[in-house]
């Protein structure tokens, strides 16, 4: 069994509610993201995927939350 990991980061804000505390202001945070891939087997160039595609993807998932308010 085969396992890549991709680390990346992104900030963003939000609130919390219902909690009745300073928290339900908006505030931020760096928040840490990991996807991990596993595979049995490795492709013909000897890597489970293209670390430039999962990038790719992964960044497009960021994009949509990164420096925005996760609330709305």
């Amino acid at each position: 069994m085969y396992e890549l990991k991709v680390v990346t980061r992104f900030a963003a804000a939000h609130r919390l509610t219902m909690v009745g505390a300073k928290c339900e202001n908006m505030h931020g945070h760096n928040w840490k993201i990991e996807v991990s891939l596993n595979g049995p087997e490795l492709d013909d160039a000897g890597v489970l995927m293209d670390f430039g595609e999962i990038k790719r993807r992964l960044h497009e998932v960021i994009a949509r939350v990164d420096h925005q308010f996760l609330n709305e």
